[in-house]
């Protein structure tokens, strides 16, 4: 098996979480049902993946995959042969970190800019990490570092950050696309809203907050 760094294992267990908590919004599902899906005898294997502890095979981000209804590039890109190509401008980037501290019915303001920076592998230059605070942060999302990619093209299915204007933003799951490219979002706390696809940003990768680094570290490492 080839070597596959932390990094990467850590990065790929960050799209499997995202999938996995996105069919938890729409099923009633366990580990365990998972794991029965792709065919193991117990839910230790993923629940090992989903941590970045072993690397993800072909094999498993196939079976993954059609368990949870996503591509399997999604979850692994560098294992998918036609995606190759699209790997190409990816790169390790310290993505900026920013905190949210409140959020009500639905949504929250700017949030707070912190030292803060996530090492991640993206072709997004645009690509930002938030963090909320453990008392108002959505469903499945406490804990956890969510790593937004704009650029990505949104799809039926996506978790989301809605950017409903200046200082307004929400985190849902696309539900529809409209034939004029606008995309049925339902938000918690709020309920389904009609957003254009320029404000639905993708939420890519749940990684850990042991992975942040200090931003004034990082520069002084340099």
């Amino acid at each position: 098996m080839a070597n596959v760094s932390p990094n990467i294992r850590e990065e790929e267990g960050g799209r499997l979480r995202v999938a996995y908590q996105r069919m938890k919004l729409t099923k009633r599902i366990t580990q365990s049902d998972i794991a029965l899906a792709c065919g193991w005898t117990s839910a230790s294997t993923f629940n090992r993946l989903l941590s970045g502890k072993i690397p993800l095979t072909l094999e498993s981000v196939t079976k993954l995959a059609a368990a949870l209804g996503v591509k399997p590039s999604s979850i692994s890109p560098r294992l998918v042969q036609d995606k190759a190509a699209g790997q190409e401008g990816k790169v390790s980037r310290l993505l900026p970190v920013s905190a949210v501290k409140d959020v009500r019915r639905g949504s929250w303001g700017e949030p707070f800019i912190t030292t803060s920076r996530l090492p991640f592998f993206t072709g997004d230059s645009t690509a930002f990490a938030i963090v909320f605070d453990s008392q108002v942060a959505p469903d499945g999302l406490a804990g956890w570092v969510v790593v937004v990619e704009p650029a990505m093209k949104a799809v039926t299915g996506d978790c989301v950050v809605v950017r409903h204007g200046p200082g307004k933003y929400s985190y849902g799951r696309l539900t529809v696309s409209e034939a004029d490219g606008s995309h049925s979002v339902e938000i918690g706390g709020l309920g389904m809203i009609l957003a254009g696809p320029r404000r639905c940003m993708v939420v890519s990768a749940l990684c850990r907050l042991g992975d942040l680094r200090d931003f004034r570290a990082c520069a002084e490492n340099e």
